[in-house]
């Protein structure tokens, strides 16, 4: 294994969204042998999970908290001088900026020396990436296909680079959970001609919930467990989990209710079908482990990004998506029934969803950073020049590279 030696910074928070991807590159670059250091914003779920890593660890607060978005894009630029500060003491080799207004003032405070790449989790960009592209990165990388659009992409032909890699699969997901799924073998192969006899269904509405899905969910699985076999494990956040044991209660349908669920790899190693919201690395881990899905996207996201993230799915023939104003116990039932009647369409929906490559993108993205800041390691030694003909020295490296990659001189 090489033994890159860097000094990495990776800037997240805000939520789980942003900072779990965070830590599983940051297991990657510690694993290749760098020195990672991971800026927050010092908010309480950020001060939970990082609690239980060894990675060295740095809070400064957010200037951009509770303003409305056109005053936070104003005071982006607004420079912190004890990050800017930091910065400059650590001279990181990398500032890999996860999105989100966490990360935005470190990837803006850094300087000439620093090598800054974005990772955009969803399938339609935010805001600050989209910024950030313009104005501080040397490469943005894709969780989910399409997040940048054809303007976005020409701008980092010439000024930069872009590339499509997935979001970052924790281990326990991407290969334990996997083997998991693989060895029991449910509904992993569409042409079986025994299946199990009940539908295994895990509910999550995110780490905080989904009142909408917490109230409707049980009353259309117990509906449904009146036609099929059903079993459930329903994970309902700390503010529904009383009213939702309540309703299951109810019914006679088996089961298991959770305020949180820690070891979230074991409960999806053993479903057959997942209910629930369509984060970015929601999708990603069901698409890494091949798990078919009834979406129902947060109708207040950003830009509707979660609508996106769950198409991505639902393109591939993985899942059937049902918009949040449209959900009512009786479509539910009615869809969860369908699958449940047709073992071989879920079957199919399972290979369809697949892709293998998301259980390897944290060594895919790991590989082009580390290409990225050799590149530009490399660019710097035109010294004064090196602002001037970037442009043309990225397309006469791409030129190169094509001919290296093809067999034209053959010919």
């Amino acid at each position: 294994m090489t033994k890159w030696g860097l000094t990495i910074m990776i800037a997240t928070g805000g939520t789980g969204g942003h900072i779990y991807p965070a830590l599983t590159l940051a297991h990657q670059f510690k694993k290749d042998g760098n020195k990672v250091i991971i800026v927050g914003t010092g908010n309480d779920i950020e001060k939970k999970i990082f609690a239980k890593e060894e990675f060295e660890v740095r809070y400064f607060k957010s200037e951009l908290q509770n303003y409305p978005i056109y005053k936070k894009l104003f005071l982006l630029f607004r420079v912190n001088e004890d990050l800017e500060e930091f910065i400059r003491d650590t001279k990181p080799d990398l500032i890999l900026g996860m999105g989100g207004y966490a990360s935005a003032q470190v990837c803006v405070s850094s300087d000439r020396e620093s090598c800054v790449i974005i990772h955009e989790q969803n399938a339609i960009a935010g805001r600050v990436n989209r910024l950030l592209l313009f104005l501080k990165a040397r490469a943005a990388i894709e969780g989910l296909p399409g997040a940048f659009n054809w303007f976005e992409k020409l701008y980092m032909y010439f000024f930069g680079s872009h590339a499509y890699y997935g979001n970052p699969v924790r281990e326990k997901i991407a290969h334990d959970a996997w083997m998991h799924r693989k060895s029991n073998g449910r509904y992993l192969d569409s042409k079986a001609k025994n299946y199990p006899k009940e539908l295994r269904i895990l509910v999550m509405g995110g780490s905080q919930g989904a009142r909408s899905i917490n109230r409707i969910v049980p009353e259309a699985l117990a509906k449904a467990n009146e036609k099929i076999d059903i079993q459930v494990l329903h994970v309902t956040g700390e503010d529904d989990y009383e009213h939702v044991k309540d309703l299951y209660a109810r019914s006679d349908i088996d089961a298991k209710i959770k305020r949180y669920y820690p070891e979230i790899e074991n409960a999806y190693a053993s479903s057959d079908l997942f209910i629930g919201r369509s984060g970015a690395m929601t999708v990603t881990e069901l698409s890494a482990l091949g798990l078919p899905s009834i979406l129902i996207p947060y109708p207040y996201a950003m830009d509707n990004h979660q609508l996106f993230n769950a198409r991505f799915l639902e393109m591939k023939g993985g899942a059937i998506i049902i918009n949040n104003e449209d959900l009512t116990k009786e479509l539910l039932a009615e869809k969860v029934i369908i699958l449940g009647r047709d073992p071989k369409n879920l079957s199919k929906m399972s290979e369809s969803a697949n892709e293998t490559s998301f259980r390897f993108s944290s060594e895919l993205i790991a590989k082009y950073c580390y290409q990225t800041i050799f590149f530009e390691k490399a660019l710097r030694s035109y010294g004064f020049w090196y602002s001037w003909f970037y442009p043309f020295l990225r397309v006469k490296e791409r030129i190169e590279h094509a001919k290296k990659h093809s067999n034209i001189d053959k010919l």
